[in-house]
């Protein structure tokens, strides 16, 4: 699992990358939604990003939680700056347990930290028993469909993949990237299926799965140009989620 302790602030500069500006994050949103009223869980939140968003979709309540205690003091420190009401803890995503269910989780890179298939399906079971029945968990996830063919696409838009052996269930995938002032940030995940990662899913009590195409912001093409999106809009680098606790 990537250890995060000691890298919060270069993990936070890497998500002002313009594909994490233009596609990602306008991907998220608009599968989101209006969450005018709803309690919400960001699981995996890191220093706070999207736990700000869902707040300013209009989230009742938000809840941060990250295994990092780095992370969680970040997105303190900035809801200290800034406050708005968004309340984070540390906790371990596989065995997290709240005395109210929500209405939403939200997982953002969260399940590509799993190792294998008992790590994943304890991360499904967390969500599944955070949800109210009829609750919606909404994921970004690595895209397990970017074969490692296509794993050096990635660099003109600051970011690239490595492995060291074939491309099989818990195969460690590195990922670098390149920060703005010049500086590296890597980190490790791993390889799980789509197709297992459903299985998983399903097997837990989120039916329904979806995983929606990503969305470019108009805004990315006006400013760098429709050609520049071409190869990452191919393969993204990442894929949304979205499943309902049955």
């Amino acid at each position: 699992m990537s250890d995060y302790q000691g890298h919060a602030a270069d993990y936070q500069t890497a998500k002002r990358q313009p594909w994490r500006t233009y596609l990602e994050q306008p991907s998220a949103l608009a599968l989101l939604g209006d969450l005018s009223g709803q309690s919400v869980i960001d699981l995996g939140c890191g220093e706070g990003h999207y736990s700000r968003l869902l707040n300013q979709l209009g989230a009742a309540e938000v809840l941060g939680i990250d295994l990092s205690g780095d992370m969680v003091e970040l997105a303190r420190s900035q809801e200290r700056s800034h406050p708005v009401g968004i309340h984070y803890q540390v906790g371990d995503a596989a065995d997290l347990v709240l005395e109210q269910p929500v209405d939403l989780v939200f997982a953002g890179y969260l399940f590509n930290h799993a190792r294998n298939r008992e790590e994943l399906r304890a991360q499904f079971r967390t969500v599944s028993s955070l949800l109210r029945p009829g609750g919606r968990l909404v994921a970004l996830n690595n895209n397990p469909d970017d074969h490692p063919s296509n794993f050096k696409a990635g660099r003109p838009y600051g970011y690239s993949k490595s492995i060291d052996g074939p491309l099989v269930e818990g195969a460690a995938i590195h990922y670098r990237f390149v920060l703005e002032d010049g500086g590296v940030f890597e980190l490790t995940d791993y390889y799980i299926s789509r197709e297992v990662m459903q299985m998983l899913m399903e097997d837990c009590g989120l039916q329904q799965v979806r995983w929606p195409q990503p969305i470019l912001a108009e805004k990315g093409v006006e400013a760098l140009g429709a050609d520049y999106w071409t190869a990452i809009m191919a393969t993204p680098p990442f894929c949304l989620i979205e499943a309902i606790r049955a």
